[in-house]
């Protein structure tokens, strides 16, 4: 990162619940529209940005490559990327800023989606890769309906009514969810958000079902790519190759049913996917520091 750095502290209504929108229309001059506006300079976040272009025209500069972004385009900004908007014509966006393991937000959930893996976790990895190809652009019934959610986020900011920041947080979800389908509904078998789409439909199927027998050629034929380039893929986007990503999954579900269950270890172990309870007993050991048994009896409460 070499430009500005945006601080969360400086967007967020409430810094301990970091959830926030702002409207962005561009003028006769260069004046902001909003406080701490950095549209036309470069800057990175030290949180999440999902951009919605609802109007006009401009070149987005990210990481050194410039890329027209018209009224449709929506893409997400994650932390630590430069960028900045210029040769605005009407530009208008709006632009929804959040952490999205500060407020919560239902990512176990969300990753079920194929849409989800695909516009959240993928295409922001291969976006220079694919010269921006492969991002959600809305037709204008879609677009106006994402613009309706946002617009109603933005009322909830200028009003802060009580409750306020669960209705930002519901919409957001709303928001979310109907990018998402967008997404899984937009792309023609023959382009790269298709190929995106299939690497987040196995993301998305071990999401769903981690108990099951996986196989790597499951996957493989899900997403239609070789042996090596799926690995590269999915390791490049998640940081995990694929079973280790399926190891992890099964860990976070066995430390639910430890949790909330009063299954045996060994029965927990064969509810998400373990065959044999004490490779499952070693695994959690090795990545969380602790037995199961003893991550289970950490839960209780003191006598």
């Amino acid at each position: 990162m070499t430009g500005i750095l945006a601080k969360g502290k400086n967007y967020f209504e409430d810094p301990a619940y970091p959830i926030t929108v702002r409207h962005v229309a561009s003028s006769s001059g260069p004046r902001p529209s909003h406080d701490h506006d950095l549209t036309e300079v470069k800057h990175a976040h030290d949180f999440n940005e999902l951009v919605v272009i609802v109007g006009g025209t401009a070149l987005h500069w990210l990481n050194g490559d410039e890329f027209p972004v018209v009224a449709g385009d929506v893409f997400l900004l994650q932390g630590n990327q430069d960028h900045y908007f210029h040769q605005r014509d009407r530009l208008e966006m709006i632009n929804i800023m959040y952490d999205p393991e500060a407020i919560e937000l239902p990512e176990n959930r969300l990753l079920k989606m194929p849409g989800y893996c695909a516009l959240f976790l993928l295409e922001p990895v291969f976006r220079k890769q694919h010269r921006f190809s492969s991002h959600l652009r809305l037709d204008r019934i879609a677009l106006s309906r994402a613009e309706r959610i946002a617009r109603e986020m933005v009322l909830e900011v200028e009003q802060q009514k009580d409750g306020y920041e669960s209705a930002l947080l519901a919409k957001l979800i709303d928001l979310l969810v109907f990018l998402s389908r967008s997404y899984q509904q937009s792309p023609s078998e023959s382009n790269r958000s298709a190929a995106l789409l299939r690497v987040g439909k196995v993301i998305s199927s071990m999401e769903q079902d981690c108990a099951r027998d996986w196989k790597l050629d499951d996957f493989i034929a899900m997403s239609r790519l070789s042996r090596s380039h799926f690995i590269r893929t999915f390791t490049r986007a998640t940081r995990l190759p694929p079973f280790e990503y399926l190891i992890q999954l099964r860990l976070q579900n066995a430390m639910r049913l430890l949790r909330t269950s009063r299954l045996t270890v060994s029965q927990i172990a064969f509810e998400v996917g373990f065959n044999d309870s004490n490779y499952f007993t070693r695994q959690f050991s090795k990545r969380k520091g602790v037995s199961p048994s003893a991550y289970r009896k950490s839960l209780e409460p003191a006598p």
